[in-house]
């Protein structure tokens, strides 16, 4: 939501323009304020203090580089380098064209090299934060808010114009594709994506591609030993941080998987200054494994139980992730932020695609090509717009590629925007050594999570004493109980009494039919704001029928749109 912005000029700028950043919640960190500026050049950054010794601010003869999030190994490197501060290292480190590769942790940047009037400007490996930029034959913008970029168009008096094709997307996939944003003009980097400047020159790479990664011919032993290796390495990477500023871990924890693994081994390390955070409906499995958790490792939980009221502020849901991806996906993360009081925390730590990362986006033993319908939310327009889908899927022969490229790091990495306004945020499993490792495991072993199971059962099986929220019973590699437990669970959802399976995490289409003031709510919006899209007939129409005829998550991918348009244009 804040970050930095870059205006590059043909023309010599005069005047400081004023970025139109967005107004702070109430809840938020505290923010500073600094600012570069050259003949043609004005940098600005709005971000959080917390943490703000890891965001890179230099400024010499030979370069200014900005950074946002937080890049956890710095310290690191300046001992590989022999560095006495970052200044030192970023010296040594910017004669590599790729030198950001060697960066681990939460972030995105830009340099300029004033010598050469060149900038490169690049995103993560797993694009966990977001990066945006605009060109034409006299002006750049990047940065790393939608809507401050899109007002800083504005003040340029550019234009900006709905992307009907990011639209579409946002009305089946439920997020973006590829490189869209809702704004034609403007597009956004990749993961393991850079762009380069010269002379408004635009070029865009990549330095990091998981279709680079070669599968690997390790014995299953050596898999379970090595996938350990690199998860202790990346816990002990992000949680130093808060250790060393003597700050509390905030550490999702569900009823999945990966955020046990998260949290349970970074205890096992000794990082026992912990708090964990639980996002669910009040008596769901998903909470009331997270306290069996809790009460036996003896963290403290912080339990944020899920109401119909948070889908009610969609506009300031949409503020944060600028209609990126459907609102209703982060909407109770949203309501539990604003809620949070914790004081002195650091970090939140997820175990944010976990699951992916380990099988659970393969759909047999052996690469298969990906379908339109892979990955979307909904399919009521699906064969209206299956060109579109057509056009940009070409790109994948791999449905697994697909889904990491586009439901996985375009999509459900948007949650880190939430989790960022509390300080910052970042994901043991997607720290780019540790997932190119698993990423190199055949797909034999990662198909319906075999070697997950293999990992914790042989390395923590203590961690698989509590039961898995996804199939309903312990976790097991052995097929016939885990048809066992997703028949008892099913079973037992349809009896007349109250258990821990009744629902779900997000009982979204219970609130709508139950609700009333929640129904009244998001359909009045629905009659006030369609006519955002009465220049575009064909989009308007769509979405009158998805919206009526939907269910509640195709009502929110049209309300979604809606506040977009507002936002941005």
């Amino acid at each position: 939501m804040h970050g930095f912005n870059v205006l590059i000029s043909k023309k010599a700028i005069k005047q400081q323009p004023h970025f139109c950043w967005k107004e702070p919640f109430d809840f938020q960190q505290n923010l500073a304020l600094r600012t570069f500026s050259d003949e043609h050049f004005v940098v600005e950054q709005f971000t959080g203090t917390k943490f703000i010794s890891e965001k890179l601010w230099l400024d010499n003869e030979d370069f200014f580089i900005v950074t946002d999030g937080v890049i956890t190994n710095l310290k690191a490197l300046c001992l590989e380098h022999n560095a006495a501060n970052y200044d030192a290292l970023l010296r040594k480190m910017v004669k590599e064209k790729s030198f950001f590769k060697n960066f681990r942790g939460h972030f995105v940047g830009f340099v300029y090299f004033k010598k050469e009037k060149t900038c490169i400007a690049f995103n993560n490996h797993t694009a966990s934060k977001k990066l945006f930029y605009f060109a034409d034959q006299n002006t750049v913008v990047i940065g790393t808010d939608l809507y401050t970029l899109s007002k800083t168009l504005e003040t340029e008096k550019i234009k900006r114009t709905l992307d009907k094709e990011a639209a579409v997307f946002l009305l089946t996939s439920g997020f973006m594709h590829e490189n869209l944003t809702l704004l034609e003009e403007v597009k956004q980097l990749r993961a393991g994506e850079f762009l380069q400047i010269d002379n408004f020159n635009l070029k865009t790479d990549f330095y990091f591609r998981l279709q680079d990664i070669q599968e690997n011919h390790d014995a299953k032993s050596e898999i379970v030993e090595q996938l350990d290796f690199l998860f202790k390495k990346s816990i002990d990477n992000e949680f130093s941080l808060d250790k060393e500023s003597q700050l509390i871990s905030l550490t999702t924890l569900s009823g999945g998987l990966d955020s046990r693994m998260v949290a349970l081994t970074a205890l096992q390390l000794g990082f026992s200054n912990q708090i964990f955070l639980n996002f669910s409906a009040k008596g769901y499995a998903d909470e009331i494994i997270a306290r069996q958790i809790s009460e036996q490792y003896q963290v403290p939980l912080e339990t944020f139980s899920i109401e119909a009221e948070s889908l009610k502020p969609l506009e300031e849901v949409v503020l944060v992730n600028d209609g990126l991806t459907i609102y209703t996906g982060a909407s109770a993360v949203f309501d539990a932020i604003k809620r949070h009081r914790i004081t002195n925390s650091g970090m939140i730590h997820t175990g944010m695609l976990g699951d992916a990362l380990l099988g659970s986006y393969l759909i047999s033993d052996h690469k298969t090509k990906p379908q339109i319908s892979d990955g979307v939310y909904s399919t009521k327009l699906l064969n209206k717009y299956a060109p579109v889908f057509q056009k940009y899927i070409q790109n994948y022969s791999d449905i697994e590629m697909y889904k990491f490229y586009n439901r996985g790091f375009s999509g459900m990495n948007n949650g880190f925007l939430y989790f960022d306004l509390c300080g910052e945020s970042d994901a043991a499993f997607l720290n780019p050594d540790f997932l190119s490792y698993a990423l190199s495991i055949p797909a034999k072993y990662r198909y319906k999570e075999q070697i997950y199971i293999d990992w914790i059962k042989i390395k923590h099986p203590e961690f698989a004493g509590f039961t898995w929220e996804s199939i309903g019973g312990k976790p097991t590699n052995n097929s016939i109980l885990r048809c066992y437990y997703r028949y008892r669970r099913a079973l037992v959802k349809r009896m007349p009494f109250q258990t821990m399976w009744k629902n779900n995490m997000n009982p979204e289409q219970l609130w709508y039919d139950k609700n009333l003031s929640l129904r009244q709510t998001l359909d009045q919006y629905f009659l006030e704001n369609i006519h955002l899209l009465s220049s575009c007939s064909e989009l308007f129409h769509d979405c009158q029928f998805l919206y009526q005829k939907g269910n509640i998550t195709e009502k929110a991918q049209v309300l979604t749109l809606l506040a977009a348009c507002k936002l941005l244009l």
